[in-house]
């Protein structure tokens, strides 16, 4: 071959691989990267969108960032369907950057995030580290806009499951975030200590974020995610939810039409102003959290959450739960709070505090640090808070209720008590206390009280409300409480908050009650006591009508609510989605009988739909 030959050779060469190298990359838009996690330890991957004309601009751009599902990883994910080089041009249409994070735990492991059942917590590595750490990275390095304003999530399954949590665990740093089929609740937390979280109690957490579902009649998660529908509903948190068919998947393939929907609805939100909210409640199941500029520690190393309850510069709530809706209290020694930099530098204030463990009103004095923050402390077993300077006005608003001396309603006659604490400085008059409900099944007579207090009161009771209860026991596991609103009207200052009652339900009892006393029932004993399958005093027991164990929803007597444990169980469906909880139940030492409501669960295999039945239980208590 002769030199000019192989001079036009080796042209063509050049321009066959320049024509490849072009093909590709208009097939593959993205960026597979690395960067270095101090949360792991190691490397981790994700990919990378950038937007057409990126290069050569100059400006910043929002950020989405993308949570794959099970088995799926940061550029595959089987069961999503996703066409990762078709959303480039989503990417261009919404100008927008797009991440798409790494999930895996380990190479070995395919489950991501560290959640699920009790055995799939196995890393001490949280994924809710992880977030704000790429968060950074990702700021760092690209021109992002790094406010909560231009910051959004969408997950898929599992990490349908991640963007509610983590949009739950951060409303200061997403403004919206979008679950597609995604998991209603697991375990979160680390192999020693793990909480159950219920996507269905915790909108209470995402009610500064804008959120939208997906879901799909023909998907195995529909009626759990139908639970999480009615737990948005109950919360009084406004979502989007559109269905699609198909099933379990992100798009048909081929397809970006549903991906473009969840693009389009947080692209919406993105550069908008999400003011900081001027009154907050969130639930944490870590020991220590931070957030709208409040940080609190504590000794927690036990499941459960720590509650901080409509917080405002006047005041707040502190509480505990080993779980939701109610359950106890978690013995952890000390809560600190700091607060955020609300209040003048250096000045002096005055704090008082309701504690529900001793019953009694403490009035100290307290003072703000040089950045205008102001440090406390406080117990496991509920407080309410007020921080006031010695010039403010009282400031009335909702302490605690009793119905018939019980923290519950049942169908008719019921007298609801409502006790009052002044967060603010003494002082009385005239208050007007109105009740509300937004549950349509609630009647309440004679909803508005105008009550005189005097001047040096710190508690006031209001007179009695009468309440109609008409709602039914739901089907499924979708919240089974009511929602009643409490306002208080002082001149011109009006507090308002939102508490949740539990329902006593006329339902008949159960007639094959079955006691674990430490004898085995089905197969396992999870009772400690004389295992005669007897109820005795000063015995942990657990119920079962027939072969299902019972979770004790209302305890009317002979029942220690304050030492009741949690465990549960994976009924066999499809997937392990959807647990079932029951109750360990303490027997008073004075007990005679055992006078309770109690539910429990069943579930179909495919779609999975868990199934409720309620019952009540009465039993004598041996000697």
């Amino acid at each position: 071959m002769n030199a000019f030959n192989l001079t036009r050779l080796f042209k063509i060469c050049i321009f066959v691989t320049l024509a490849c190298l072009t093909r590709a990359y208009a097939q593959v838009p993205y960026q597979d990267l690395t960067h270095d996690s101090k949360v792991f330890g190691h490397k981790k991957n994700y990919r990378l969108y950038l937007p057409s004309g990126y290069a050569q601009a100059t400006k910043r751009y929002p950020v989405i960032y993308f949570f794959h599902g099970w088995g799926g990883r940061h550029s595959s994910d089987d069961n999503a369907k996703l066409e990762y080089a078709m959303l480039q041009r989503l990417v261009d249409k919404y100008q927008t950057i797009m991440v798409m994070w790494d999930g895996n735990m380990e190479e070995a492991q395919p489950r991501p995030y560290n959640v699920g059942n009790h055995e799939d917590i196995k890393f001490q590595v949280q994924m809710k580290d992880y977030f704000p750490e790429l968060v950074d990275h990702v700021d760092q390095t690209y021109r992002t806009l790094t406010d909560r304003d231009n910051r959004g999530i969408i997950g898929f399954s599992m990490g349908g499951f991640m963007s509610l949590f983590l949009s739950g665990k951060y409303p200061d740093k997403v403004c919206a975030g979008v679950s597609m089929m995604g998991s209603p609740e697991f375990f979160v937390g680390t192999s020693d200590n793990h909480t159950l979280y219920p996507v269905r109690y915790t909108f209470a957490n995402l009610q500064d974020v804008k959120m939208r579902i997906h879901t799909s009649p023909t998907d195995i998660l529909y009626f759990l995610n139908q639970e999480v529908k009615a737990g948005s509903a109950w919360e009084g948190k406004k979502i989007e939810m559109e269905e699609f068919p198909g099933g379990h998947m992100v798009d048909d393939p081929g397809q970006t039409a549903r991906f473009e929907k969840a693009m389009a609805f947080v692209a919406r939100e993105l550069g908008k102003k999400h003011p900081q909210p001027k009154k907050w409640s969130h639930y944490d199941l870590y020991g220590d959290f931070g957030l709208w500029g409040y940080e609190v520690k504590s000794d927690k190393q036990q499941p459960g959450f720590i509650y901080l309850k409509d917080v405002t510069p006047q005041g707040f709530g502190v509480y505990t739960q080993k779980w939701l809706p109610h359950g106890p209290t978690v013995p952890v020694r000390n809560i600190e709070v700091q607060t955020a930099p609300v209040y003048r530098a250096s000045a002096d204030y005055k704090l008082v505090n309701y504690s529900f463990r001793s019953g009694k009103v403490s009035v100290s004095d307290v003072k703000a640090d040089a950045s205008g923050r102001i440090r406390l402390d406080f117990d496991a077993y509920g407080n309410e808070t007020g921080i006031y300077r010695a010039a403010d006005k009282a400031s009335w608003g909702f302490l605690d209720f009793q119905v018939n001396g019980k923290p519950w309603v049942k169908n008719s006659g019921n007298a609801l008590k409502i006790r009052l604490f002044n967060r603010g400085s003494e002082g009385g008059g005239n208050l007007k206390v109105v009740l509300s409900s937004p549950d349509q099944d609630i009647v309440i007579k004679d909803s508005v009280k105008t009550v005189q207090v005097n001047a040096n009161a710190r508690l006031f009771q209001v007179p009695d409300f009468e309440l109609i209860c008409n709602k039914k026991p739901p089907l499924h596991a979708e919240p089974a409480d009511i929602k009643l609103r409490i306002t208080v009207y002082d001149g011109n200052m009006v507090n308002s908050t939102v508490i949740n009652v539990p329902v006593d339900f006329d339902v008949p009892y159960f007639t094959n009650i079955r006691i674990d006393d430490g004898k085995v029932v089905r197969e396992a004993a999870l009772g400690k006591g004389n295992g005669d399958g007897k109820v005795n005093a000063g015995e942990d027991i657990v119920l079962y009508e027939g072969g299902k164990r019972l979770k004790i929803n209302i305890s009317n007597v002979g029942i220690d609510a304050s030492r009741e444990q949690f465990t549960d169980e994976m009924i066999p469906a499809r997937w392990p989605d959807g647990f079932t909880q029951q109750s360990i139940m303490h027997i008073e030492t004075d007990a005679k009988e055992i006078e309770c409501l109690a539910s429990y669960e069943t579930k179909t295999f495919n779609p999975i739909e868990r199934k409720v039945t309620w019952g009540r239980v009465r039993l004598r208590v041996e000697k």
